[in-house]
């Protein structure tokens, strides 16, 4: 009975990529995109069946703004991007997935290159970028997806890009608001560490389709956010600094979650 409901749920998911890639295409790069986006994740949501709730805290709303969070999963960007208005930063490789890199290219994702010489040349293009846009930006600095069950130390060279304003008076800096999340319930059962497994990704576990394919079949789920305060990136001295200050908060606010469920 779960492998045909799962089978429903991807002819459904299918059909809707149909309606919905044409008008994507069309409001890229205008100001309805990111309405348009949020609109699109939450029919998202809704097919496969996943829930996303805050329990404290709220995003900033303005631009120039770098949101800073775990990652277990793809649909890490799904439950976000249905609950908040915002883009991501993502590698070049999600480029290249199929639909999905369709998808998250005419979403305004910003790319960053794994390539160290290519990454020097992104430090003013993201600065400006984030400067541009009128939605807050989000990004995962584990730089890998997890088993759901613990938090990576975030890695400091993602935010090399921003070397420029560490520990400088400028004006208009740029604010960075650590968040937490965690996959917590399948549909009113609290989610057990093997549980969580059915949700987080691992890439040499399973291919995209294989994965997705399971969590349609456990489907309704909820994942949790808890949304930390917002700090000026010119308080740190250094990459390091920042990336430690992140983890830490990311991950005090992911055992709260997981402790309280």
């Amino acid at each position: 009975m779960k492998a045909i409901i799962a089978y429903l749920r991807i002819v459904s998911f299918v059909l809707l990529l149909f309606l919905v890639i044409p008008l994507l295409i069309v409001v890229y790069k205008t100001p309805l995109a990111p309405y348009y986006n949020r609109a699109c994740f939450k029919i998202f949501c809704f097919i496969i069946g996943m829930k996303t709730r805050v329990i404290k805290g709220k995003i900033e709303k303005k631009g120039n703004t770098l949101i800073v969070s775990n990652h277990a999963s793809y649909l890490d960007i799904f439950g976000l991007g249905s609950k908040f208005l915002v883009n991501f930063i993502s590698k070049e490789d999600v480029k290249k997935w199929p639909i999905f890199g369709l998808l998250a290219t005419f979403g305004n994702t910003v790319y960053i290159s794994r390539n160290k010489m290519k990454a020097m040349k992104e430090v003013d293009f993201m600065e400006k970028e984030l400067e541009k846009r009128k939605i807050p930006v989000v990004v995962f600095p584990e730089g890998t997806s997890t088993d759901g069950n613990e938090v990576l130390h975030f890695k400091s060279s993602l935010f090399a890009m921003f070397e420029n304003q560490f520990g400088k008076k400028i004006d208009n800096p740029i604010m960075v608001q650590p968040i937490s999340i965690a996959y917590v319930y399948e549909g009113k059962k609290k989610l057990s560490d093997e549980e969580r497994h059915n949700y987080a990704w691992y890439i040499k576990e399973q291919t995209l389709g294989e994965h997705l394919f399971n969590v349609l079949k456990h489907t309704p789920f909820t994942m949790e956010v808890i949304v930390h305060n917002p700090v000026d990136i010119t308080k740190f001295k250094d990459r390091k600094e920042l990336a430690k200050y992140c983890y830490e908060i990311s991950n005090k606010g992911f055992k709260e979650i997981l402790n309280k469920a």
